[in-house]
């Protein structure tokens, strides 16, 4: 349980962030920010808009399989920041969030203690980082239709989770779309327990549960303000 706790919230982060790189993708956005990256000696840096996730809106779940039936769960404190360019280039965008393991949350409460104190350790390991290192097109945009101002993108990129003392590489696709207003970032993925260093979960007559944790990210970010 411990285990799935913060797996979950990485690849929930993980693929969060892969969520962050989404944004990088928008295409017609006027949204104000600051350029976030200088110049490299002799290269021409792209502009890069700042944008930030909505905790009240984002949500990163999971779900790992026990004995007889699945168990679900979610954080409810998120906070992070995207970093994107206007038109169709992906380059130079990054991002990331972090999630605060005390914030996990069941339909029942004695899965949540056991979430919080056997799985995640959440007092001796209180963050979950995402970092997202690079993204780039998984395939053609699609437009939503005639009318309308919402674009959609398939995005794949790279990053790196951070949670229990362990830091992994990620490789993560997701969905991107802009509404001209906000970004909806949608991904999924999965991640083993025992490369984070965490133990299964044990869940019924102390017999531990499956080792793989399946992450569902939804993230809303919206122009930073000046």
């Amino acid at each position: 349980m411990r285990a799935i706790g913060k797996s979950l919230v990485a690849g929930e982060a993980a693929l969060m962030c892969f969520l962050i790189a989404l944004s990088v993708a928008s295409t017609e956005k006027t949204a104000s920010g600051v350029p976030a990256a200088k110049p490299a000696s002799g290269v021409k840096a792209p502009v890069l808009y700042r944008y930030l996730i909505d905790s009240r809106k984002s949500r990163v779940s999971f779900t790992f399989r026990g004995v007889l039936i699945p168990y679900d769960g979610h954080f409810g404190v998120l906070e992070g920041e995207l970093f994107l360019g206007s038109g169709k280039s992906f380059h130079g965008a990054s991002g990331g969030f972090s999630i605060k393991s005390a914030s996990v949350k069941s339909k029942r409460p004695e899965h949540r203690r056991m979430l919080y104190g056997d799985v995640l350790e959440a007092e001796e390991y209180p963050d979950i980082d995402f970092r997202v290192t690079s993204v780039e097109p998984d395939g053609e945009s699609v437009d939503a239709g005639p009318g309308r101002r919402e674009k959609d993108w398939r995005l794949r990129g790279r990053g790196v989770l951070e949670m229990h003392g362990t830091r992994r590489a990620f490789p993560l696709s997701f969905r991107l779309t802009d509404t001209g207003t906000n970004l909806y970032i949608r991904g999924k993925g999965s991640i083993s327990l025992s490369d984070f260093g965490m133990s299964r979960p044990k869940i019924l007559l102390l017999v531990p549960g499956g080792d793989r944790v399946k992450i569902a990210i939804r993230l809303v970010a919206s122009p930073a303000p000046r």
